[in-house]
C-alpha cells in the first residue's frame, strides 16, 4: 500500500492514489485492492462505505456478488473497528445471507439491529425477509431494534407508528406460523414489549387476517356513507380480509401479505373520492389513476429503498380489484375499465425494479408483466 497522499482530502483515510488505481482495475484487481485497504493505517468507516459500495457494484455487474463476503471477513480480521463502525457492512451481510441458500439471515439482521438500531435499515431488510415469508427472521430484527427506535427523538411520529405496525403484524405472522390457533391473549403477551403502542385493531386484525371472520358485507353506498374515522377503519379491515385471499389464491406466504400496509393506504383515496363526495365506489376503493401515475413515476427513490413493498403492491392490484368485485363492492365493467388504464401506467415498472438487488423479485415482476393485463405471469 502506498503512503498517504491526501492532496486536500480527509486528514485520515485511504490515499487518493488508491481510488485512481481502483478506477483502472479489473474485477479481480478490485477484490485484491479491497482486501489490501484493510491494512492501510488510514482505512476508516467512510472508506469502508465507499470501497464496499464500489466493490458490490462491480461484483454485481460481473455476477459474482457472493465474493463480497470474503472481503468483509478480511476486514473483520484486519480492521475490526472499521468493520464494526460502518452500518453498511452489516447491511451487506444481511443481503448476502438473504441471497445465499442456508445463510444466517436471523443472525445477520439481529446483529445489524443491535449494532445500529437504525429504523430505516432494519425495516428495509425486514421487508425483504417478509416478502420471502421469513417472518421469524424479520420479527427477531424488528424486536431487537425496537428499544432504540422507541427512544430515537429524531424520528417523525408517523415513522414510529409505521414501524410498530410492521412489528406487530410480523409478530402476529411469526406466532401464527408456529401456532395457527393463536388466540388474542397469547398474542398480546407476545407484543408486550410494545406496550401502549400496540394498535387498537389488534383483535380485529387477528380475526380478519386469518380468515376466522369475514369482512362485514356492506354495499358500495354504505361504505361511502361512513364517517371519516369509521371509513378508514373499514378500509383497513377490508384490506386485512383480503390477505387470506392472497395466501389461498395467489400463493403468497405469511409475511408478504402484510406489505400492503401502509403502501396501499397511501394510494387509496379518502372517504370523499375525487373532488368531493362521489357516489361511485371505485373512486374510494381503487387508486385514482393520476395518483397511481404519480406513484409509478414519482416514487422511484422510494422504490429503490423499499422494492419489496412496492413489488407486493404492484402484484396485488389485480387480485384486489377482483376481490372487490367478488364482494359486490365494485362492478365488473368499472373494474375492467380501471384495470385497462392502470395496466398502461404500471407497464413501465419492470425496468424500475431492475436495480432492486433481489434477482427473484425482479424475475417475479417480469413474469407478471409478461402475462399481459389478463394473464397470470
Amino acid at each position: 500500500m502506498e503512503t498517504e497522499e491526501q492532496e486536500g482530502g480527509r486528514a485520515e483515510g485511504l490515499p487518493l492514489s488508491f481510488y485512481a488505481r481502483w478506477d483502472a482495475s479489473t474485477v479481480d484487481e478490485k477484490l485484491a485492492l479491497a482486501r489490501e485497504a484493510a491494512s492501510h493505517p488510514g482505512f476508516d468507516a467512510e472508506d469502508a462505505f465507499e470501497v464496499g459500495g464500489r466493490l458490490e457494484e462491480a461484483l454485481e455487474e460481473a455476477g459474482r456478488h457472493a465474493e463480497l463476503e470474503a472481503v468483509l471477513d478480511e476486514w473483520r480480521r484486519r480492521a475490526p473497528r472499521v468493520h464494526d463502525a460502518e452500518p453498511a457492512v452489516y447491511t451487506w451481510r444481511v443481503e448476502l445471507a438473504l441471497r445465499r441458500p442456508g445463510g444466517d439471515v436471523k443472525g445477520a439482521l439481529v446483529a445489524l439491529a443491535r449494532r445500529t438500531g437504525d429504523c430505516a435499515l432494519v425495516t428495509r431488510l425486514a421487508e425483504w425477509c417478509l416478502y420471502r415469508g421469513r417472518v421469524e427472521e424479520a420479527w427477531a430484527g424488528l424486536r431487537e431494534a425496537w428499544p432504540r427506535v422507541r427512544e430515537d427523538e429524531s424520528l417523525p411520529e408517523w415513522t414510529r407508528v409505521d414501524y410498530v405496525t410492521r412489528a406487530v403484524l410480523t409478530g402476529m405472522d411469526a406466532a401464527l406460523f408456529r401456532e395457527p390457533a393463536l388466540g388474542e391473549p397469547v398474542l398480546a403477551s407476545l407484543l408486550a414489549p410494545f406496550e401502549r403502542a400496540v394498535p387498537h385493531w389488534l383483535g380485529e386484525a387477528l380475526a380478519l387476517r386469518t380468515g376466522r371472520e369475514a369482512w362485514r358485507r356492506r354495499s358500495g353506498h354504505e361504505v361511502l356513507a361512513l364517517p371519516v374515522e369509521r371509513f378508514i377503519d373499514a378500509q383497513r379491515a377490508l384490506v386485512m380480509s383480503f390477505e387470506p385471499e392472497l395466501r389461498l389464491r395467489q400463493g403468497w406466504p405469511w409475511g408478504r401479505t402484510q406489505l400492503l400496509f401502509p403502501e396501499l393506504f397511501h394510494l387509496l383515496p379518502g372517504p370523499y373520492g375525487e373532488g368531493g363526495r362521489d357516489p361511485r365506489p371505485e373512486h374510494v376503493l381503487l387508486p385514482v389513476l393520476r395518483d397511481l401515475e404519480q406513484w409509478v413515476w414519482g416514487q422511484a427513490e422510494e422504490r429503490a429503498l423499499h422494492p419489496h413493498v412496492h413489488a407486493a403492491l404492484t402484484l396485488s392490484l389485480r387480485p384486489w380489484g377482483e376481490y372487490l368485485c367478488g364482494l359486490g363492492l365494485l362492478g365488473a365493467e368499472a373494474w375492467a375499465d380501471w384495470w385497462a388504464a392502470a395496466w398502461e401506467v404500471l407497464a413501465v415498472l419492470p425496468e424500475q425494479f431492475a436495480t432492486a438487488g433481489d434477482g427473484p423479485l425482479v424475475d417475479e415482476v417480469h413474469r407478471f408483466f409478461r402475462g399481459g393485463a389478463h394473464g397470470h405471469g
